[in-house]
């Protein structure tokens, strides 16, 4: 394999590479929360109705996120495909603006899921093949933390649009910043982004077929991956909630951007620390493990808050959780991947389990709420990452965790 550029010589185009994240993040951390408060409240449409509607938008981003990456190892023209995303999930806000019926939510949920399948791995894909392997935890370091701030800077936007305007203004900016998004990325020079290395492929060797890496140790890191985002998902919007009785006065809207913003701006650091802290471990699923330990501590801690501060103590662990682990994930799979010309497509699997978590863990927080209330359903959601935990740190000391290139 052709040896990676290391991230300390110049590397062409990564301001606008680092911009584009940023703009990316400003996008997409927000958009299904604020559909999910505008059809409920904006628009007075039965739950039922959103429930569908951002069932349907689960279900396409989970299932283009394959496809995606497996397009962006074979189309040769990242930054156009990158753009032809950024102008999908545009469209699908600017359906969502105005007053829009249920068909045309549907259609906009298929044009967002769309989108944000594909977004992060073709960035993914941009990275190693402008940084090459040695290079790629760095760069990749950077961009998340690039991204995180994007996203503090979506929602105190959203948070000041709020103020004075409508949902129709905010789903305008995203539209806006979706674009600007997709236009910066032509400022990378197109033969700076390797494309042998921009899929983890040695150099005169036909890529592996994907019955050859999906293994036991990547199923084992896919189900651990599974267990996080079952819990983890749902604590924001439960936060949320328990910020929203507290906090009475003030609009729902601002409460989640509220939320997002102090999480994101606490990302920005972990991010850029995480591939220092990772070349010191060593050991990524002693990592992960850490990971879902601290998750299970947010549910607990969130579950016994009844202030403003008791939440954003709770947040103050999610920042550090997401910001680690949004580098340690794309690096994991990556060193999987390395010599397999599949990288891209591995990243798409990893983000459908994400999303499968996702969903799952919107299910199951629904099915307890009833039951159990909130307080007792975040300590639910706190057994699973513990679950996840012991099950990380079981198959990493035996050693079925630990990624390692596939045999050809």
């Amino acid at each position: 394999m052709e040896p990676g550029r290391r991230f300390e010589s110049p590397i062409p185009g990564r301001f606008p590479f680092l911009l584009s994240n940023f703009l990316a993040g400003d996008i997409q951390t927000g958009i299904m929360p604020l559909t999910s408060i505008d059809l409920l409240l904006g628009e007075r449409w039965r739950s039922g109705q959103v429930g569908i509607v951002l069932a349907f938008g689960s279900l396409v981003l989970l299932l283009f996120q394959p496809l995606a990456g497996h397009l962006a190892d074979r189309v040769v023209s990242k930054r156009a495909f990158f753009f032809l995303l950024c102008a999908s999930f545009a469209a699908g806000c600017l359906l969502l603006s105005g007053h829009p019926s249920l068909p045309r939510a549907l259609l906009s949920q298929l044009f967002l899921g769309a989108a944000q399948g594909g977004m992060m791995p073709v960035l993914g894909a941009v990275a190693m093949g402008l940084a090459g392997a040695d290079g790629f935890p760095r760069l990749t370091g950077w961009a998340q933390g690039a991204g995180h701030a994007g996203s503090v800077f979506g929602a105190a936007s959203v948070f000041l649009i709020a103020l004075h305007g409508s949902f129709f203004e905010i789903f305008v900016f995203y539209a806006l910043s979706s674009l600007l998004a997709g236009l910066v990325l032509f400022g990378v020079p197109g033969k700076a982004i390797d494309f042998r290395r921009a899929r983890e492929e040695e150099r005169g060797v036909e890529p592996l077929p994907v019955l050859r890496i999906v293994s036991l140790p990547f199923f084992l890191f896919l189900l651990v991956l599974l267990f996080f985002f079952v819990a983890n998902t749902a604590m924001l919007p439960l936060a949320g909630d328990k910020l929203s009785g507290i906090a009475l006065s003030e609009p729902p809207a601002r409460v989640m951007a509220f939320l997002v913003l102090v999480t994101q701006a606490l990302m920005i650091p972990f991010s850029l620390l995480a591939p220092a802290l990772f070349r010191r471990v060593g050991s990524g699923g002693l990592l992960l493990s850490l990971g879902l330990l601290l998750l299970a501590l947010r549910g607990g801690l969130l579950s016994e808050a009844h202030s403003v501060a008791g939440i954003l103590a709770g947040q103050f662990l999610d920042g550090t959780i997401m910001g680690l682990f949004s580098v340690l994930l794309p690096v994991l799979v990556a060193e999987y991947a390395r010599g397999s010309g599949r990288f891209n497509l591995l990243q798409g699997l990893a983000g459908a389990l994400i999303s499968a978590g996702g969903s799952l863990s919107q299910l199951l927080s629904g099915l307890c709420l009833d039951a159990l209330g909130v307080d007792r359903t975040l300590l639910v959601l706190a057994g699973v990452a513990l679950g996840g935990s012991l099950l990380a740190v079981v198959a990493s000391r035996s050693g079925i965790l630990d990624l390692s290139r596939p045999r050809r």
